[in-house]
């Protein structure tokens, strides 16, 4: 796979990612700028600053296997993600328009637990494709099993269907933790390597 179509899918990712923006923004004005949307929004852009660092700090500007299954992976992970990340802004509207109401509709909690579930995996679905993927195996597979760990966490908080504000925000914070950890595993990795 050309270093060319690599750098495309990161720039599509990055206007994805907009939509989260967009989603919070929409959201916002929806609700009326009350305090606590405004609150709730911000809470939301972290979760999509939590796709940013993982996306480019684990996965992106990467080379791919040139096997046949890895490009595949990496095609499928990267329109999951992307999907997931579009859903993610698309559901802002709707969780910072319940923040007066608690809690949340059950529909709109799971769907964006659902989101950052599946964009978690789909991150590790990518990550498996990549070439180092068995050489820099020290880093990817703990973080690959945080990121497990983390969609677990995700689909029970829709379960549970907390507060917007709340389920915002401890979304945001089990994908911070992943990041934090993610970032701690590659330094450690760095280090030895030196």
């Amino acid at each position: 796979m050309s270093a060319s179509l690599i750098e495309r899918f990161d720039l599509f990712t990055i206007i994805v990612l907009g939509e989260v923006v967009v989603g919070v923004v929409n959201g916002i004005a929806d609700a009326g700028r009350t305090p606590s949307a405004i609150v709730t929004g911000i809470l939301g852009l972290g979760i999509g600053f939590a796709y940013w660092w993982s996306y480019f700090d684990f996965v992106a500007a990467s080379r791919v296997r040139s096997d046949r299954g890895a490009v595949a992976r990496w095609l499928v992970g990267h329109l999951a993600v992307t999907m997931t990340i579009a859903a993610t802004g698309g559901i802002m509207v709707s969780m910072v328009e319940h923040v007066p109401r608690s809690p949340t509709a059950a529909p709109a909690a799971m769907l964006l637990s659902v989101s950052v579930a599946v964009g978690a995996l789909a991150l590790v679905l990518v990550a498996t494709s990549l070439a180092n993927w068995q050489s820099k195996a020290p880093v990817y597979r703990p973080v690959a099993a945080a990121l497990v760990t983390a969609a677990a966490v995700a689909l029970l908080l829709g379960w549970l269907a907390p507060p917007p504000w709340l389920h915002i925000l401890l979304l945001m914070l089990t994908l911070g933790a992943v990041w934090i950890f993610g970032s701690l595993t590659w330094f450690s990795y760095a280090r030895r390597v030196r």
